[in-house]
């Protein structure tokens, strides 16, 4: 948009008259025609030639009096993450070109660059200041978003209490009342959030914020219309911010779609991305006997740090790759099943319900990667199945033709051999056969020696074999572009069986991967079928905030508010079928997730048919074990 308007502006001689420049001798370029190539160049993402393109029209044409050059090279910079020179060029555009019709252009971009710089005061103030003004519906649009990403991350509250008592504009006012609640209730401040929530006039509170306002107005209510307080530790800035916010997020749309069948409070708490703030605030929610659990996605350091607390307090962790940290602390409750409990009930599927023999096996073989297929590959011994076929690759599997080569060959000698003594065609002769002269010329003429084709290597590549019943491939994440890949050069018939790091659907859907892969199986407690962003990460935390806090809540309604009940309740292995996982806690001290969904892939979509506890499958369809 932006764009469009200075080539319009440019074109009609608003910047004054065009200079021309002499470069060969029959040629003549225009201001206008560099203008044109600068924003040909900015637009096709070569920011550096645009740079110097409109640095050149600047110096050399313009004798630096041109808005709109200057403006793009203020977006030049920026696009390169040059900030300072960016801020520079704009802080000297507004100075120069006070009552320009881009000022509130470079305004914006002076927010863009407060919030890289992680100012996020500086840039909330920026982009309000610059609202009221804007008439185009789709720059205002774009501000709103930017505001809601700024409240999203947290703005200090003694920023906002400064920005608020500035402010004249009433939907600006509301804007901030709705960021001083948000940030209140980051804080612990539930008081503070009721206050401030209580002052909005909803009815001109753009639409852009109206789903934060109904998460966050559900803190009005009376807490003791609520049974139990679960402390939310999250990561809402810092490293991990991403998480925390879309873990965030998917729990505030669980809290709207069911507000009327809460029992839980959420009390949310920064852990700022650090493992010692987290342990600080497990702790001190751990004295506070009105909260009857924690819960959240906490990082494996702080997962063993929790598990060395002494106190009551039933700590519920959204995951972690940790395979024994359920049996380390009984107040401990791990809500996604390990990758151990997902290797080998895979292996258990693949034996004792689809019946399979013929195994193999390809996997990364670092020491910290092959994990899931040791387990695998332990489950299937005690199963009695041994794999004919293992084969391990260390890096990038950009070429793993060998261990593929393996496979064929393997696949090749578990062809079964061809009697040379079985009776012709099979046929049985009684004793009154030998009354007869039989010519076998009569029933078929073996062929000649010389006749039959041998068949060279080229053409047995391009038989499909049939022979090995399953592959299993669990993948380290960013790999499915190599392997995928390199799948259908091998001619394998076998039902493929991977991990979650296959829910990467922008490869997975590749033309040169999907139709080769069709009817590959995933055992995961989690379906990728709910979402906000085509990011399977992002997905996972968004889901695992929306179920995970329905399942929260399942609890506490059962649990009268007391931490014993509560975890006697967690105990109970209740089976919980949420929009996307699926939770049910058992193991030796039932405080670990081991359900899973049997997930098979067909078109470009992944289907759970069934669930599956270890040694039960119910299918989805039909209801039956």
């Amino acid at each position: 948009m932006i764009l469009h308007m200075l080539i319009v502006l440019a074109s009609v001689g608003i910047f004054g008259i065009a200079q021309a420049q002499l470069v060969e001798p029959d040629t003549i370029i225009t201001y206008y025609d560099r203008f044109d190539v600068a924003i040909s160049f900015f637009e096709r993402g070569r920011y550096r030639l645009a740079q110097s393109h409109f640095q050149h029209i600047l110096t050399n044409e313009k004798e630096f009096y041109d808005p709109a050059a200057q403006l793009m090279l203020a977006k030049s910079q920026f696009r390169q993450g040059r900030l300072s020179d960016a801020d520079r060029t704009c802080r000297s555009f507004l100075n120069t070109f006070p009552n320009s019709p881009y000022e509130l252009h470079a305004q914006a971009l002076l927010g863009d660059i407060s919030i890289l710089k992680r100012d996020y005061s500086s840039a909330m103030n920026r982009f309000l200041s610059i609202r009221p003004s804007i008439t185009d519906s789709l720059f205002l649009l774009e501000i709103d978003n930017r505001i809601v990403s700024c409240i999203s991350i947290g703005v200090r509250s003694d920023q906002i209490e400064q920005i608020l008592f500035n402010e004249t504009n009433d939907i600006n006012r509301a804007i901030l009342n709705l960021t001083r609640g948000y940030r209140s209730i980051l804080d612990g401040d539930n008081y503070e959030a009721r206050l401030s929530i209580d002052v909005i006039e909803r009815s001109i509170l753009p639409i852009q914020y109206q789903d934060m306002f109904n998460a966050l107005n559900l803190y009005k209510e009376d807490k003791g219309s609520f049974q139990a307080t679960v402390a939310l530790i999250l990561p809402l800035t810092g490293r991990h911010k991403t998480i925390g916010q879309t873990f965030l997020m998917g729990l505030a749309d669980m809290v709207n779609d069911h507000q009327h069948d809460m029992t839980v409070n959420f009390q949310i708490y920064n852990n700022r991305s650090n493992d010692v703030k987290s342990l600080q605030l497990l702790k001190m929610v751990n004295l506070d006997r009105s909260i009857i659990a924690a819960m959240g996605p906490l990082s494996n350091r702080s997962a063993i740090a929790a598990a060395g607390i002494l106190g009551s307090l039933p700590i519920l962790i959204s995951r972690t790759d940790l395979p024994d940290l359920p049996q380390t602390s009984e107040d401990l409750f791990l809500l996604s099943p390990s990758l151990e409990i997902q290797a080998r009930f895979t292996a258990r599927y693949l034996v004792n319900n689809l019946l399979l023999k013929n195994i193999a096996v390809i996997a990364p073989g670092g020491d910290e990667d092959r994990a899931q297929a040791d387990y695998f590959l332990d489950e299937l011994y005690q199963l009695g199945i041994d794999p004919v076929a293992i084969e391990w690759y260390h890096g990038k599997p950009e070429n793993i033709s060998r261990q593929f080569r393996v496979l064929r060959k393997t696949a090749w000698k578990l062809i079964p051999e061809i009697n040379p003594n079985q009776d012709a065609l099979d046929l049985e002769i009684d004793s009154l056969d030998a009354l007869f002269d039989v010519d076998v010329t009569d029933f078929f003429e073996l062929p000649k020696e010389s006749d039959v084709e041998t068949m060279n290597q080229r053409d047995s590549s391009k038989i499909v074999l049939e022979t090995i019943h399953a592959l299993y491939l669990p993948i380290k994440n960013n790999e499915l572009a190599y392997v995928g890949t390199q799948l259908p050069m091998y001619n394998l018939n076998t039902l493929l069986v991977g991990n979650e790091n296959w829910y990467d659907f922008d490869v997975l859907n590749q033309d040169v991967i999907g139709p080769h892969v069709q009817g590959l199986s995933i055992l995961s407690s989690m379906s990728p079928s709910v979402g906000i962003s085509k990011n399977a990460n992002l997905n996972t935390f968004y889901s695992m905030g929306y179920d995970q806090g329905k399942f929260v809540n399942m609890i506490t309604s059962q649990s009268s508010g007391k931490r014993r009940m509560f975890k006697d309740y967690l105990r109970r292995g209740m089976r919980f079928i949420g929009k996307s996982t699926v939770i049910q806690l058992s193991g030796k001290e039932r405080n670990e997730n081991q359900l899973l969904q049997i997930l098979e892939y067909h078109g470009k979509q992944m289907k759970a048919i069934g669930i599956f506890d270890g040694n039960t499958l119910v299918n989805y369809k039909t209801g039956l074990q």
